[in-house]
C-alpha cells in the first residue's frame, strides 16, 4: 500500500492537471475588474489599483492575468517600480508551475531591474525558484549550483529574503538527493536567519519543510513545534488580511496534512478525523490541484490505518469520477490501490475483478498513460498471482511443518553460536573486571592519600581556631593586647581556613562542569594592561609588575573574568609573604603555531607553589582554566633565571 502511495505523489510532481473545475463566473470577474481598471486615469491611481489586485489573486485563474496587466501598465507609464512588481509576480506564476526556462527568462528581467529599483529581493527569491524547479525535475547537481550562487549574491547585497529563498531551495534539492540531514541542517540556518523583514511566505515555507524533514524521520516530537509556529504564523498573517485569504490556502491545506500525519502517527485518530475535516473544508476552486488530491490520499492513510476498508474503497469510488475526467494516470495508480485494499480485506475475488476492469481499460489508459508506468503497476499486483493467491492457501498447511522444523534447526545453531560468544564475552568481561578491580584501588589509595592530605590542612588551621578561641573564652586573666593578639591569630587562620576550602570548592565545580567558562572576544593585551595597572596601584603594594610585549593590540576569545582572575593569582604574593617581587609579564605571539605565549618571571605564585596546598590548588584551577581552551600551563619554581609560569592560549 505504502508504494501505492509513492506512486501516485510522484506522479503528481510531473503530471497532474487542475481536477477541480474553475468557476465559469471567472472570465466574467476578471473583465468586470479590467473594466475598472481601464475606466481609472493612466496615472499612479491606476497603477496602485493593479498593484493591489494582483497582491490579493495570487492563485488561478487569475494571478497571470493581473499579474501580465501590471507589468504592461508599468512599460507603458515607464514605471520601473512597478514594472518590477508586475515581472515578480509573473515569475511567482511559473515558480507554481516549476517552469524552469519561464522562470529565467522573468529573472534576467529581474536582474536588470534590480539596480534600479535598489532592491533585490524579488530577483534573489525567484533565482532561488529556479533550483527549485530544476529540483523537482531531477536536475541536482545544476539545481545545487543554482542555489549556492544565489547565496553567495544574497550574502553581497545584504537580502535577507533572498538568503532564505536560497536556503529554502539549496534544502529542496539536498531532499530531492536523499540528503535528509544536509537539508535539516539547511533549513535550520534559513530558520534561525529569520528577522522581522523576512517575508512571511519564505517563513511558512521553511517552517512547513522543517516539519515535512522531521516528520519523514519519524522525529514527531521535534516537529511539532515548527508545525504549531508554521499554523500559527498562518493565523496572524489571514487575521492581518482576511481579503487575501485565498493566497494561503494552499498553506492551509499543508499544515492541515501534516497534522493529520501527526495524529495518525501518534494513534490519536480522532484528532486525526478532526483535522481531515478541517482540510476539506479548505478545498476550493482557487486550491491547487495537488493539495486536493493529497488530501484524498492522506484521508485513504487514515482509513487503511483504521482498518476502514469499506470507506476507503467508497472514497476511491467517490474520487475516480473527478480523476479519470483530467488524469488517467492518477486513475489507473488509484484503481491499483482499490485492488490492493481489496486484497488487504481478504477479498480476493473483488481485486481480481478491479483489476481485469483495468485491464479492459488499458488501450485508453494508453493515450495518456505511459506505457512503462502501466507495466510498473502490473508489476506491483500481478494478476496471475492474484489467481494462484487460493491455491497457495491451501498448500500452506502442508509447508508449515517444513517451515517449523526449519525455524528449529536454525534456533539451536543460533543457540550454539551464541553460548560460543557469550563465552568469549564473559572471558573479556572478566579481565576487565580484573584491570578494573587494580585501577578502583588505586584510584581509592590516592583519594585517601588526598584525604588524609587535606585533613591535615584543615585541621591545622581549624585546632589553631578552636584553641586560641577557648583561651579567650575561658581564661580572665589575660590583657587587652594578649587578646587582641589572639583575635588576630583567630582570624588570621579562620580566613587561611575559609580560602582553602573555597579553592577546594571552586575546584571541584570546575572540573564536575558545573561553572561553565563563557568566551568572549575581547584585546587580550589591554586586558593584561588594565590586570598590572590594577596590581601596581594597591596601596602597600609588595608588586611592581612590568609588561615586556611587541604586540600592541590582539582580539581572542577568552573568557575575560577567568582571564583577569589567572594573570591577578600570578602576580599576587600569599598571606604573610613579606618578600618584594618584580615580576615580568612577557606576551609573544607566534605566528606559526598561531598561539599566545606568556611567561611570568619573578611570579609570586611559582614561588609559593608547595609552601601551602592553597597555593597549589590555584595553580590546578588556572591549569584547568588554561586546557580548557587547549593552552598548556606550566610552572619552573626553581628555574635559574628565577620562578617562571609559563602559559598559553591557542588563537
Amino acid at each position: 500500500m505504502k508504494r501505492i502511495i509513492l506512486i501516485i505523489v510522484g506522479m503528481l510532481c510531473g503530471y497532474f492537471s487542475p481536477l477541480i473545475a474553475v468557476d465559469i463566473n471567472a472570465g466574467r470577474y476578471q473583465d468586470s475588474i479590467l473594466k475598472v481598471v481601464d475606466a481609472l486615469p493612466p496615472s499612479l491611481v491606476r497603477l496602485a489599483y493593479l498593484k493591489n489586485i494582483a497582491y490579493k489573486h495570487q492563485y488561478e485563474p487569475y494571478n497571470m492575468t493581473f499579474a501580465t496587466r501590471l507589468y504592461q501598465e508599468g512599460q507603458r507609464q515607464n514605471n520601473v517600480l512597478y514594472e518590477n512588481l508586475g515581472a515578480y509576480y509573473l515569475a511567482i506564476c511559473y515558480d507554481k508551475k516549476h517552469d524552469a526556462d519561464s522562470l529565467s527568462y522573468w529573472v534576467d528581467i529581474l536582474e536588470n531591474f534590480a539596480p534600479q529599483v535598489g532592491n533585490y529581493d524579488y530577483y534573489l527569491e525567484e533565482k532561488a525558484a529556479i533550483s527549485r524547479a530544476l529540483a523537482s525535475k531531477r536536475q541536482v547537481e545544476k539545481a545545487i549550483y543554482i542555489a549556492k550562487e544565489t547565496l553567495k549574491e544574497s550574502i553581497k547585497y545584504k537580502s535577507n529574503n533572498g538568503k532564505i529563498a536560497a536556503y529554502n531551495s539549496l534544502g529542496c534539492a539536498y531532499s530531492v538527493s536523499s540528503r535528509s540531514n544536509e537539508a535539516l541542517d539547511i533549513f535550520l540556518k534559513a530558520y534561525k536567519s529569520f528577522s522581522p523583514q523576512t517575508k512571511t511566505s519564505l517563513k511558512v515555507d521553511i517552517l512547513s519543510r522543517i516539519s515535512q524533514v522531521y516528520g519523514n524521520a519519524g522525529y514527531d516530537s521535534l516537529k511539532l513545534p515548527y508545525l504549531i509556529e508554521m499554523d500559527s504564523t498562518l493565523q496572524t498573517v489571514i487575521s492581518k488580511e482576511p481579503n487575501c485569504r485565498k493566497n494561503w490556502t494552499n498553506f492551509e491545506v499543508d499544515c492541515e496534512i501534516k497534522y493529520i500525519l501527526h495524529f495518525m502517527n501518534r494513534k490519536n485518530f480522532a484528532m486525526a478525523q478532526e483535522h481531515i475535516e478541517k482540510a476539506k473544508k479548505l478545498l476550493d476552486s482557487h486550491v491547487d490541484p495537488v493539495f486536493w488530491l493529497n488530501v484524498q490520499l492522506v484521508q485513504l492513510q487514515y482509513y487503511a490505518k483504521t482498518c476502514e476498508y469499506d470507506k476507503s474503497i467508497a472514497l476511491v469510488n467517490e474520487v475516480i469520477p473527478t480523476v479519470l475526467q483530467n488524469h488517467v494516470t492518477v486513475f489507473a495508480t488509484l484503481i491499483n490501490y482499490k485492488a490492493s485494499t481489496q486484497y488487504e480485506k481478504g477479498d480476493l475475488d473483488g481485486a481480481i475483478e478491479t483489476l481485469h476492469y483495468l485491464i479492459n481499460k488499458q488501450d485508453s489508459l494508453n493515450s495518456a498513460f505511459s506505457t512503462s508506468q502501466l507495466e510498473q503497476v502490473k508489476d506491483i499486483y500481478h494478476i496471475d498471482e492474484l489467481l494462484q493467491e487460493k491455491q497457495k492457501i491451501q498448500d500452506t498447511n502442508y509447508g508449515r511443518g517444513c517451515v517449523i522444523l526449519i525455524i528449529l534447526i536454525l534456533l539451536m545453531l543460533i543457540f550454539y553460536i551464541y553460548t560460543r560468544i557469550l563465552s568469549r564475552k564473559i572471558s573479556i568481561a572478566e579481565k576487565m573486571t580484573v584491570e578494573a578491580a587494580l585501577q578502583a584501588e588505586e584510584e581509592n589509595r590516592t583519594k585517601d592519600r588526598l584525604k588524609s592530605e587535606i585533613s591535615h590542612d584543615i585541621r591545622t588551621p581549624l585546632n589553631a581556631v578552636v584553641g586560641f578561641a577557648e583561651l579567650l573564652t575561658e581564661s580572665k586573666e589575660l590583657d587587652q593586647d594578649t587578646k587582641k593578639e589572639y583575635g588576630q591569630i583567630i582570624q588570621t587562620n579562620a580566613e587561611n581556613l575559609l580560602e582553602y576550602i573555597n579553592s577546594i570548592l571552586e575546584l571541584s565545580r570546575l572540573e564536575s562542569g558545573k561553572i561553565q567558562y563563557e568566551r568572549t572576544e575581547c584585546d587580550i593585551i589591554q586586558l593584561c594592561r588594565q590586570v598590572i595597572t590594577a596590581i601596581n596601584a594597591k596601596e602597600d603594594s609588595k608588586v611592581s609588575v612590568i609588561l615586556q610585549t611587541e604586540v600592541e593590540s590582539l582580539q581572542v576569545q577568552t573568557d575575560k573574568q577567568w582571564f583577569e582572575s589567572l594573570l591577578t593569582s600570578l602576580l599576587t604574593p600569599v598571606e604573610n609573604d613579606e618578600e618584594y617581587y618584580q615580576p615580568i609579564v612577557c606576551v609573544n605571539y607566534d605566528h606559526i603555531k598561531s598561539i599566545l605565549c606568556f611567561d611570568v618571571l619573578n611570579a609570586p605564585l611559582a614561588k609559593a607553589r608547595f609552601e601551602n596546598k592553597t597555593s597549589l590548588i590555584r595553580h590546578e584551577i588556572n591549569a584547568h582554566f588554561v586546557h580548557s581552551s587547549g593552552g598548556i600551563y606550566k610552572v619552573q619554581a626553581e628555574a635559574e633565571e628565577g620562578p617562571i609560569i609559563s602559559f598559553t592560549i591557542p588563537l
